[in-house]
Order: C-alpha cells, then sequence, then structure tokens
C-alpha cells in the first residue's frame, strides 16, 4: 500500500481519476483506493479538495520515486506488555474527562478492570444541572461544565484537531466513531464532533468499558491519599480507605482542591504559564465573508473558522483559540461567585453568531514566583468578574468600546448569546495593565488583517480563564510523578490542552501502567 498526497479536485468523483494521472498508471492497476485526509485548498481561482489516499496498485515500489508517494505507514494500534510489579488494587483512574475517559478504556481493554471515581454525575444528570445552571443562575459546584462524565470538552465544539502527528491520534478516532462518532472525523483536516453528539459517544464509552470490568463511581471525589516510602498504598473515598498503589490522575483543570490535597502529601507541583482574555463574538455570516470572500456562500466550506495570532510590544503572545463557528458562548463557572466564560457549538454549527477565545499569555512575571500564585490570580480575577457582572451575568463590551475605555450601552449587529444575560462593563477595569496593551494592540491588528474585525459589532465576554492549568504536576519518562504509582495525566496535570491530546496522554498513562504493574485477577 502506499500514501499518495496532494490529489486536488473539486468533486470527490474526480479523485480516481486524479490518482491515475499523479501515479501515471493505467485503470486496472489500481487496485484499491480509500481517503485516508481531507481538506480544503481555496488559494486560487477555484476551491479545490486536496486528499490524501492510501493506494493499492500493482508495482507499488517503481512508484516509490514518484513525487509525493511515501509507504503508507501502520496506523494500527499495537498494546504494550504487561509488567511484573504487583498491584495491590484494581487501578484507579480520577476523573472522566478526555484523559480519563481513553486511559480507563486502554486499562479495561487490557483486562485491568479499572475503578473510575468522577466527582460530578453521568452525563444526563450532569446535563440536567448545566442546564438548570444557564436557565437560573443555581450553580452545583460539584457537577457543572467543568466536572461530571466527560469533563469541561463534554460542553465544548467537540474539536478533534491537533497539531501533534502522535501515532494515537488514529487510536483516538477510530474509537470514538466506534462510540457513535461520524466516519467523518477520520479524515476531515478539522474534525469535530459537537457538545450534543459528543454526549451519547461518552455514555457509549462509559457502557464499553463497564463491559470489560470496569467499574463507575459518579458523584465521587479523591479525597485523600495515604503514601508511605515514597509509594501510593491507599486512597480514600466515599468515607472508606481502599488499597491502590497505581493511579491515574486526570482531574481536568479546575479541580484545584484536589491538586492542593496532592501537593500537602508531598506531590512535587510547579507553576506553568497560562492564558486568560475574553470570548469574542461575530455574526457567522460576517466571519463566512471575511474568510472565504467570493465563496461565502458555497455550502461544502461555511461555517467559516478562523485563527489569529500577534505578538504585543510587552512581549505577550495574543492569539484565538477554540473558535466556534455557529456557536455559542456558555457560563462555565465551578466555584460559586467566580465568572467564567467558554464556547460551544452543536454539531450542525447552525447557531447565527461565531465566537472565539482572545487570550493573553500570563506567566511568573504577572503573578510572581510563589506556588500556587498562578492559581490565585486566575481566581481573583474570576472573582473580580463575577462582582463586576452580578449573578453569573457576563461581563461585556463592544470591542470598539473597550479600545476607547468606555462603557457600551447598547448592542449593535450582534446579539450575545450568553444563557444568563449580560452586564455591561469596562474590561479595561477588569484586567491588568499589561493584558489590556496586549488586548489592545492585537485586536487594532485583527481590525487591519481583517477588517471588521472589530469594528462590525463585534462583542467581548469576559473572563475566559480555563483554557488550560496554572499549574503542572511533576512527572518522569515514565509518566509517573515522585509518589510511585501515581500517574497525572491530562489538561489538568498540565500535560495537555484540548480534547485529542487529553486523550493521546491518557493513553500514554495507561500504557506506561500497564508496562509496569503485572495484571492481576480482582
Amino acid at each position: 500500500m502506499i500514501r499518495l498526497f496532494q490529489v486536488k479536485c473539486a468533486h470527490e468523483s474526480e479523485i480516481e481519476a486524479q490518482i491515475l494521472k499523479k501515479l501515471r498508471i493505467r485503470k486496472e492497476d489500481l487496485l484499491q483506493w480509500h481517503v485516508h485526509r481531507k481538506s480544503v485548498d481555496a488559494r486560487h481561482q477555484k476551491v479545490l479538495f486536496s486528499y490524501v489516499v492510501d493506494c493499492k496498485v500493482k508495482n507499488e515500489k517503481r512508484l516509490l520515486k514518484l513525487k509525493d508517494v511515501l509507504p503508507t505507514p501502520d496506523e494500527t494500534y499495537h498494546p504494550v506488555k504487561s509488567g511484573e510489579h504487583t498491584l495491590t488494587g484494581r487501578p484507579v483512574v480520577v476523573g472522566f474527562g478526555p484523559a480519563g475517559m481513553f486511559a480507563a478504556l486502554i486499562l479495561a481493554q487490557a483486562g485491568y478492570k479499572p475503578i473510575i471515581l468522577e466527582r460530578g454525575s453521568k452525563v444526563d444528570v450532569r446535563k440536567q444541572k448545566v442546564d438548570t445552571f444557564w436557565e437560573s443562575g443555581k450553580l452545583d459546584e460539584e457537577c457543572n461544565v467543568q466536572f461530571g462524565e466527560g469533563g469541561a470538552g463534554a460542553f465544548s465544539d467537540g474539536k478533534l484537531t491537533t497539531r501533534s502527528k502522535d501515532s494515537l491520534c488514529r487510536k483516538v478516532l477510530e474509537e470514538l466513531v466506534s462510540f457513535g462518532a461520524k466516519s467523518d472525523i477520520l479524515i476531515d483536516q478539522h474534525p469535530h464532533i459537537g457538545t450534543d453528539a459528543f454526549l451519547s459517544i461518552i455514555k457509549h464509552c462509559r457502557e464499553e468499558i463497564e463491559r470489560l470490568g470496569g467499574t463507575f463511581y459518579f458523584d465521587t471525589k479523591l479525597e485523600d491519599i495515604k503514601v508511605e516510602d515514597g509509594t501510593l498504598k491507599q486512597i480514600y473515598f466515599n468515607r472508606q480507605w481502599t488499597d491502590c498503589n497505581a493511579l491515574i490522575l486526570a482531574t481536568g483543570h479546575s479541580a484545584s482542591d484536589t491538586i492542593l490535597m496532592l501537593h500537602q502529601r508531598g506531590i512535587h507541583v510547579e507553576n506553568k504559564p497560562f492564558a486568560v482574555g475574553v470570548r469574542i463574538e461575530h455574526k457567522q455570516k460576517y466571519i463566512n465573508e471575511a474568510m472565504l470572500h467570493e465563496y461565502s456562500q458555497d455550502e461544502r466550506l461555511i461555517p467559516a473558522r478562523y485563527q489569529l495570532t500577534y505578538t504585543a510590544s510587552n512581549s505577550k503572545g495574543v492569539y484565538t483559540f477554540c473558535m466556534c463557528p455557529g456557536g455559542y458562548v456558555i457560563p462555565s463557572s465551578c466555584q460559586k461567585e467566580q465568572l467564567v466564560v467558554n464556547g460551544m457549538s452543536y454539531a450542525s454549527r447552525s447557531g447565527e453568531n461565531a465566537n472565539s477565545a482572545l487570550l493573553v499569555q500570563i506567566n511568573d512575571s504577572d503573578y510572581g514566583n510563589e506556588l500556587f500564585a498562578g492559581l490565585k490570580y486566575q481566581e481573583d480575577l474570576e472573582k473580580k468578574a463575577f462582582q463586576m457582572g452580578h449573578d453569573y451575568k457576563a461581563c461585556v463590551q463592544l470591542a470598539k468600546d473597550y479600545l476607547e475605555n468606555k462603557v457600551s450601552n447598547q448592542f449593535e449587529s450582534v446579539l450575545p448569546t450568553y444563557f444568563i444575560g449580560t452586564t455591561f462593563c469596562d474590561l479595561n477595569d477588569l484586567f491588568s495593565n499589561e493584558v489590556n496593551l496586549a488586548l489592545h494592540e492585537a485586536l487594532v491588528h485583527f481590525e487591519k488583517k481583517v477588517p471588521g474585525f472589530v469594528s462590525n459589532g463585534a462583542i467581548l465576554s469576559a473572563v475566559e480563564s480555563r483554557s488550560s492549568s496554572s499549574v503542572r504536576l511533576v512527572r518522569d519518562k515514565a509518566c509517573v510523578s515522585n509518589i510511585q504509582g501515581l500517574y497525572p495525566s491530562g489538561e489538568g496535570s498540565g500535560y495537555a490542552g484540548g480534547i485529542m491530546t487529553s486523550a493521546i496522554d491518557g493513553i500514554r498513562c495507561a500504557e506506561h501502567l500497564i508496562q509496569f504493574y503485572a495484571k492481576e485477577e480482582f
């Protein structure tokens, strides 16, 4: 099998003809083919789709000399072999977001029958509690957009894009398809699932883990651990101590209470850079026109997306992140009297607005060198935003008014999608001078690059502060912390950013656990 790149055509019906042309072979020499990846090339006079195609042909070796031809790599997932160290109890996975989901799945597929602790509720109950918060502002601190089955990724755009070239990407995508995702995610350049579709996929993943012997405890928080001679011995949950010497910690980036407990028990933690900022909201129609120009009505390309970056004069990086075409700005708090916003899209991406995080890099020059100072910076900002917005209402301001340091008094062409309601504020009073400088410069730059980005009624909603963790739980090359048997994993431990990288990190941690510990009969 060979892999052929840059197969460009306007319609899928033309793919085979282009394969024959690029390989310079006859139709009878092409035994079979299938699309591996699909992307859009709109740089020329007309829209073309660019395909990566795997082909089985006669006399393949002679074709490897051609441009854009390589041997098709083996992307089959190969399970790792079990180690020899003794498990004193079933392995435990704490958290059932993307990292925990795939860590538990790999352990279950290998016969390790994991125990999964999730502080939030099952996804159906969780959705009810989230809906209650969005409708009434009544927050459940243990089950919300951040905590519960599926993690924070359950209430997002379900984006599966990643810059990682890790071979495990294919494993993640194939498992998601087996749980009900559309097979398009296997080939699309920018695959996504959508919140509504992701919820049933999460449920099917849980059911498969249970079928393989896994056990779930929902509405259950890891409350304590017992360590002897640098080795994990027991964990405390549901009012009892349980033997455990192998635990994958996949809590997500908002479980600060759990991180503080682990630090008190001796786990090594360090500050890491993170980002804060706003959600910027436009009409999706404007984004289509601004990004696609003459192709803005092309149903094959819309809804359009964008990705923008800028380096400010104070050396702070500013960038758009988690862009949600046809999406909604959502209430995402998990602590009372702290305001957090995020973005979400449904599978259809058919909403009237587009939104994206607009973030500024934050590091120790902003919050100092004391451990957990970044976490305090983050929480203080969220408390301040809550006071400015009142009762979980988003702090909002027209982007052009933000640049002029004046409170907006009415919306223009864009109306906010935030469910609980909004309060007009001057966001210059929310952020530090350094963050404001970076955001101001970036918005001016983006307006020049994409006319209308600021001036076309764009709304800023604050505060977007949970794009990544402010701390990292230190681990070695085998994914083990300084406490033997404890494997920090995913976004909350500082090793991932988004659904795909978190899922991959969960798999890696599970593999290292399997390679160290023997499979026991429990």
